[in-house]
C-alpha cells in the first residue's frame, strides 16, 4: 500500500458570528444596574477605556414611591428629607381603612343591614375596591339581591368618596357625585363617566362633545377635572407612611426606562445610557492607528486587543440605549392611557412581535431589551416592562364594564361585545369573548335578560 500528499484547493463557505455581535446581544439584556457593574469592571479592567473630560456617571437614585392621595390633594410645597419621621404623620396613618370603614356603620345602617354591611367591609381590599363575589356572599349569608344591593349602597355611601366600588368606573363614577353634592364637582363628570365611558377609555373627545351636545373645550376641561380630582385607588390615602419605604439595607429596584409627562406630552428616559459618557482614550486611540510606533508585535497585539474590545463594548452600550429609546418612545405613543391613570384596564392590545414589526427590528431583539427590566411610570410607580404586554387582564376589565353597564332588558350578545371590545382596541373573536365571560363568571346574554 503506497502513502501519498496531495495538496487540493476547495472554496467553502462558513459563517461566523462577529463576536461584536455576541457582546452587544449581551449588553441588552442586562438591567441597569448589572450595566453599571459591567462600566464599573471595564474601567478598571480595560485602561483604553476612560471617561470623557467634564463628564460623569449619573447615579440614579432609588425612585420615590408616590405620595399617599391625602398628601398629592395637599400639594404641599416643600419636599422633607426623606429620613426624616414625623411621629404625627404616624399617628394620622394608624388607622386602617378597614377601621376607618368600620366606625361608620353606625350612620350609614341598622340591625340585619348593618350586619351585612360588617361582613362586606372585610372583604374590601386595601385599594377600597369591594370584592366579594354576589353570588356566594348571598348564599353564604342568605340574603337576598335587594338586601345585598341595599348594604353595597350603604358602604359605598361612607368615607372616603369611592369606597366599596366593584370596579373603576364605579369608583369614579362614586367620587364626581359626591363631589357635585358639596359643590367642588364638575357638571359634565357624572354624564361622561356614566354615558361616554367607552369614548372616554379610548379618548374620544370629539365623540363625547358630540353626544352630549357640549363644546369640545368644555369636554377637555371635565377630563383634565377626572384626572386630577378622582383617584382610581381610594384606600391608598389610608396607607401608613412606613409600608412604600423600604427596610433598611433592602435591595432597590431601578428603573430602566423613566416615563415622564409634560406640557408637551410624555417624554423617555434611559438612566442606563452611558455610551455618551465613556469614549476611547485619544493615548490608545493614536497607538492603534500607527502601529508603527509599538515597540514589537506583541505590544501592537495587546493594542489592538484593548481598542477593539473598547470600540465593542461602546458600540453594545449605544445599541443598548437605542434600542430602549424606540422601545420606550413605543410604548409611550401606543400606552398613552395607561401611562395617564396607572391602570391596567386602559392597557392596549400589545404583543412583542407587533412591536417589533412596527419598529422594524426582530422579535428576539424585543424579547432580549425588556427581560427583567423596569420602567417608571410618570406617577412614581416602577412596574416590569413585561406589563405592557399581554394584557388579557386589561380585556377582562373591560368585559366586565361593558356587562355592568348594558341595558338589563337588552344584554349584549357574544357578538355585539366582540364589536364594542374590537371599537375599544380589543380585536376579539366571539369565542375569544365567551372563554373571557366564562372565566368571569359571567352568564350567556339570555340568561341576563331581566323584563
Amino acid at each position: 500500500m503506497r502513502l501519498a500528499v496531495a495538496v487540493e484547493a476547495r472554496l467553502q463557505q462558513t459563517q461566523r458570528i462577529d463576536p461584536r455581535q455576541i457582546l452587544a446581544s449581551e449588553i441588552l439584556t442586562w438591567t441597569t444596574t448589572e450595566l453599571e457593574a459591567a462600566i464599573e469592571r471595564e474601567l478598571a479592567e480595560n485602561p483604553a477605556l476612560e471617561v470623557k473630560d467634564g463628564e460623569s456617571l449619573p447615579v440614579l437614585e432609588a425612585p420615590a414611591p408616590p405620595p399617599p392621595d391625602r398628601e398629592r390633594r395637599l400639594a404641599r410645597d416643600y419636599a422633607g428629607d426623606e429620613n426624616d419621621d414625623d411621629p404625627m404623620d404616624r399617628v394620622a396613618s394608624s388607622l386602617s381603612l378597614r377601621d376607618h370603614l368600620r366606625d361608620q356603620v353606625g350612620q350609614v345602617a341598622s340591625g340585619r343591614c348593618a350586619t351585612l354591611v360588617r361582613c362586606l367591609i372585610e372583604q374590601v381590599d386595601e385599594r377600597g375596591y369591594l370584592m366579594a363575589d354576589m353570588a356566594e356572599t348571598m348564599e353564604s349569608l342568605r340574603v337576598s339581591p335587594e338586601e345585598f344591593e341595599s348594604a353595597v349602597d350603604a358602604l359605598q355611601a361612607m368615607d372616603p368618596p369611592g369606597v366599596g366600588a366593584r370596579d373603576l368606573r364605579e369608583c369614579l363614577l362614586l367620587q364626581a357625585e359626591y363631589l357635585e353634592q358639596v359643590g367642588e364637582g364638575d357638571p359634565l363628570a357624572t354624564p361622561v363617566l356614566r354615558r361616554c365611558w367607552d369614548d372616554l377609555v379610548a379618548h374620544r373627545e370629539a365623540r363625547i362633545a358630540s353626544r352630549l351636545g357640549v363644546p369640545l373645550e368644555a369636554v377637555r376641561t371635565t377630563l383634565h377635572f377626572v384626572q386630577q380630582a378622582l383617584t382610581p385607588y381610594p384606600g391608598n390615602a389610608f396607607r401608613p407612611s412606613w409600608e412604600s419605604r423600604p427596610k433598611s439595607g433592602a435591595a432597590l429596584v431601578r428603573p430602566d426606562i423613566v416615563f415622564r409627562r409634560t406640557e408637551a406630552g410624555f417624554v423617555v428616559e434611559v438612566p442606563g445610557d452611558y455610551s455618551q459618557a465613556l469614549t476611547l482614550a485619544p493615548l490608545w486611540q493614536r497607538l492603534a492607528e500607527r502601529p508603527d510606533t509599538c515597540a514589537d508585535d506583541s505590544m501592537r497585539r495587546y493594542v489592538r486587543e484593548h481598542v477593539e474590545r473598547v470600540e465593542g463594548f461602546l458600540q453594545g452600550l449605544t445599541r443598548r440605549g437605542r434600542t430602549l429609546r424606540a422601545i420606550a418612545g413605543a410604548l409611550a405613543e401606543l400606552q398613552q392611557g395607561y401611562l395617564e391613570t396607572g391602570n391596567r384596564a386602559f392597557l392596549r392590545p400589545l404583543t412583542r412581535a407587533s412591536l417589533s414589526e412596527r419598529l422594524g427590528l426582530d422579535e428576539s431583539v424585543i424579547s432580549r431589551a425588556v427581560a427583567d427590566k423596569f420602567a417608571q411610570l410618570p406617577s412614581g410607580e416602577v412596574i416590569p416592562l413585561d406589563a405592557f404586554f399581554g394584557n388579557a387582564h386589561a380585556v377582562r376589565e373591560a368585559l366586565l364594564m361593558l356587562v355592568s353597564s348594558e341595558d338589563p332588558t337588552t344584554p349584549y350578545a357574544d357578538e355585539e361585545i366582540a364589536d364594542l371590545l374590537t371599537a375599544q382596541g380589543f380585536p376579539l373573536a366571539r369565542r375569544t369573548v365567551a372563554k373571557y365571560r366564562g372565566l368571569e363568571k359571567i352568564l350567556p346574554a339570555r340568561l341576563r335578560k331581566r323584563a
